[in-house]
């Protein structure tokens, strides 16, 4: 991050002598001789004023008396040496910063529209490193030799771009080049050039770039983007935009200090930002809005972070681009070059690719804004990966490795008393997906020196791929296999990230589609007591039985007739759900309601479940919202995007049973309808469901926290993701005077469930 070229030109200013290297574990000595008030003043400046893209934890000083061995100040290789029980600090991949931008705008500059500009304060990081320490010959730049002037600034201390490991220029570093669909090649003296104007044509066209790949459209033409849905069969799944600056956001988006902020970071992640019931005044259209987030009210915004960005913006005459990842479901990014040309063949019209080795793929971060103060991670990647979590406790020995859930995967690797997660993976469903989380967990451990972990900590669900992977590890490192189960995992992820004291408890609201429980039901809406070493179920949703098992997750009408099984006709079901599906190419009729009836009573291919997410599915189908979940999550985003508060109230009920109070979902859809059917507007009744069910939850909870002198309670799950829900809990815990928890590090989705998987697993190795 430039921090021995700053330690250097603070020395060289206080004419102190001495020398500065990075250790083996990703830290820095440094050794200072001279007037003690000089070295104080040294102290305080690296305290105070370091690099902005730096991040001190400890700082430890140890005084001794001057040897007069030093005559000069200088920055010494850095150290092979490992500690042991030391917490690596692994660089990511940051944004070109403004220094660099002005060098490749500048003609007179040596860096002059040369797409892989960088220095020390910036540049690709995680998605080039293959070892540490951190050096050139431990990146994948170690394939392009510095010429004679790049290593002049490379091995000059007062020079920018000194040890700046990425950086080279059009004679010695990696180059673009344009290749058509057939892998001809296009253009390769100004291949960005050339694919821009491609672009401005209404082309699709694969940008492979510093961590993977994106497909890109323009955006004031609503043609290409419907193209690209056509090609990549993804008729409703948003797409992530690139606008051109922060101005051009503004003219499109009301934004938020905490949003300006997060978007113009460093980090550059995608920020789900709201859009406005009138769009029309935008640099968007209107109907490229609606074919950029079809059904939804935020669309996923970031800013160039990639000097080919910015140089695809300087060629090009739009506000924005689309940019979403060039993959399909189930694969990872492609990030080969031949690969990228070759499977992306069907989709793309050209590929602009080039000759740097992509390490560890990562795809972009994605952050969604609750309130104006409070985002919540959706995708922890790009730019925050592998930034250590630290753990306190009693386990700074212990090490250990989680491989995470199945849906929107990251693994974990625990050393020193920090998690490290691994970038998102995605749904681990396939050969592909399995080996790349075990190819960046093997990663990881490298780095952090773990080659054989203490043990290693899976979900209890026995069918997952990832239990599979985690069952193999722990044969073959002859470790101790952990089984965590699903929403404790939630739990005591919430505990590690919020740094609570060891041992402490807490009442946790856990609501998403699917947990595997201890009994093998599907749990998705339970309200759990416990800590890291044991959890109890003490409430949460009434139970349904659902037809079809995994169907169910997608089509409503599945969750609607097992919701409300015998408490309305058979030919209810037939009109609310008409119009819409049971399976693949199967309308919902009465013949085949009847014959899903069927299973039910006879609890034929059933699922006992307690989800939120299918209570949320079945409320949107009846108020004629969205039917089926084409992509994971998506009737309820839709109908939290339909919500708007008008006043009305749902009342809740608690049915005492055997595992806790649990909300009747089936008395509160019941109402749902009731109120429907008289003509209460179908975006109140969404505000009204999705602020019921966060408001009775929290309720009830607060209700336990008091009951057992407990001071937290928190919120986690995929459902957690929903800002009207999170909103109500968050409120009726303060009204309460307890303090709430909610994810602020990890997503509240399954990307946190390996934080809490390892920290179980450490807890239960001791």
């Amino acid at each position: 991050m430039g921090f021995r070229p700053f330690i250097y030109r603070l020395a060289s200013e206080r004419f102190l002598q001495g020398y500065v290297l990075n250790l083996g574990d990703a830290g820095v000595r440094l050794v200072v001789e001279g007037r003690e008030e000089k070295i104080k003043d040294l102290i305080q400046e690296i305290q105070q004023n370091p690099p902005s893209i730096s991040r001190i934890e400890t700082l430890d000083t140890e005084w001794i008396e001057a040897s007069g061995e030093f005559s000069d100040f200088a920055i010494r290789k850095s150290s092979v040496r490992r500690t042991k029980d030391a917490a690596p600090e692994i660089p990511p991949d940051i944004a070109i910063c403004q220094e660099c931008i002005g060098d490749l705008f500048d003609p007179q500059s040596r860096w002059y529209l040369y797409p892989f500009t960088s220095c020390a304060a910036c540049g690709p990081r995680f998605s080039t490193i293959t070892d540490l320490p951190y050096d050139r010959p431990n990146t994948t730049m170690d394939d392009f030799p510095l010429c004679d002037t790049c290593n002049t600034g490379y091995t000059n201390p007062l020079n920018r771009r000194y040890h700046a490991q990425t950086t080279a220029c059009d004679r010695c570093g990696p180059l673009y080049r344009l290749m058509d669909n057939r892998g001809n090649l296009v253009e390769e003296r100004k291949p960005v050039a050339v694919a821009a104007a491609m672009l401005q044509q209404g082309k699709i066209v694969s940008l492979h770039g510093i961590s993977g790949t994106h497909l890109a459209t323009i955006t004031t033409d609503p043609v290409p983007i419907r193209e690209l849905r056509r090609r990549k069969r993804k008729s409703f799944r948003p797409f992530a935009v690139m606008f051109r600056d922060l101005e051009t956001v503004n003219a499109q988006f009301d934004l938020s200090d905490m949003e300006r902020e997060l978007l113009s970071s460093w980090k550059r992640p995608i920020v789900l930002l709201r859009i406005q019931d009138d769009c029309v005044s935008g640099v968007i259209p209107t109907a490229s809005v609606r074919e950029i987030a079809p059904g939804l009210d935020t669309m996923g915004v970031m800013l160039p972070y990639a000097p080919m960005h910015h140089m695809l913006f300087k060629y090009i005459d739009e506000p924005a681009l689309v940019m979403t990842s060039a993959n399909p479901s189930g694969v990872p990014m492609y990030v080969e070059p031949k690969r990228i040309v070759s499977e992306l063949s069907r989709i793309t019209d050209f590929s602009l690719v080039h000759n740097r080795r992509i390490h560890q793929r990562a795809d972009d971060s994605v952050i969604k804004p609750l309130t104006d103060s409070k985002a919540v991670f959706i995708r922890r990647s790009r730019g925050y990966v592998p930034e250590p979590i630290e753990i306190p406790g009693p386990w700074a020995d212990v090490t250990g490795v989680a491989v995470g859930p199945e849906e929107k995967v990251t693994g974990a690797v625990f050393k020193a008393a920090n998690a490290y997660l691994t970038q998102y993976i995605g749904d681990v469903d396939g050969v592909e997906t399995i080996s790349f989380l075990s190819d960046a967990l093997r990663h990881i451990r490298h780095l952090v020196d773990v080659p054989t972990p203490d043990f290693v900590a899976c979900d209890l669900n026995p069918q997952f791929l990832t239990t599979e992977l985690a069952e193999d590890m722990s044969r073959d490192l002859d470790v101790p296999l952990i089984r965590a189960q699903h929403h404790h995992a939630h739990l005591a992820g919430l505990i590690a990230e919020h740094g609570l004291p060891h041992g402490s408890r807490i009442v946790c609201i856990t609501v998403d589609g699917y947990g595997y429980s201890p009994t093998g039901d599907a749990w998705g809406g339970e309200i759990l007591l416990g800590d890291y070493d044991e959890y109890q179920r003490v409430g949460g949703l009434s139970h349904s039985i659902l037809p079809g098992g995994d169907l169910s997750a997608r089509y409503a009408t599945r969750s609607l007739l097992g919701i409300l099984g015998d408490e309305v006709s058979l030919s209810k079901i037939v009109e609310i759900s008409k119009g819409h599906h049971v399976a693949a190419g199967t309308p919902a009729n009465h013949e085949t309601l009847e014959m899903l009836y069927e299973s039910l009573k006879k609890r034929i291919n059933t699922v006992d479940t307690t989800s939120a997410g299918r209570f949320l599915d079945a409320s949107a189908l009846v108020l004629g919202i969205c039917g089926e979940n084409t992509y994971d999550g998506e009737c309820p985003m839709r109908l939290e995007a339909t919500a708007r508060d008008r006043g009305i109230h749902l009342d809740s009920a608690f049915v005492d049973s055997k595992d806790g109070f649990n909300l009747d979902t089936k008395g509160l859809l019941l109402q749902v309808i009731r109120r429907f059917e008289e003509g209460a507007s179908p975006e109140g009744l969404a505000y009204a469901t999705l602020h019921s069910l966060g408001t009775s939850l929290a309720s009830a909870s607060c209700d336990i926290a008091e009951e057992e002198g407990l001071r937290y309670v928190g919120l986690s799950g995929g459902v957690a993701l929903n800002r009207i829900v999170t909103r109500a809990v968050i409120d009726q815990i303060d009204d309460r005077g307890l303090t709430p928890l909610i994810h602020e590090r990890v997503p509240p989705g399954d990307g946190g469930i390996s934080l809490g998987q390892i920290v179980i697993g450490v807890r239960e190795t001791l």
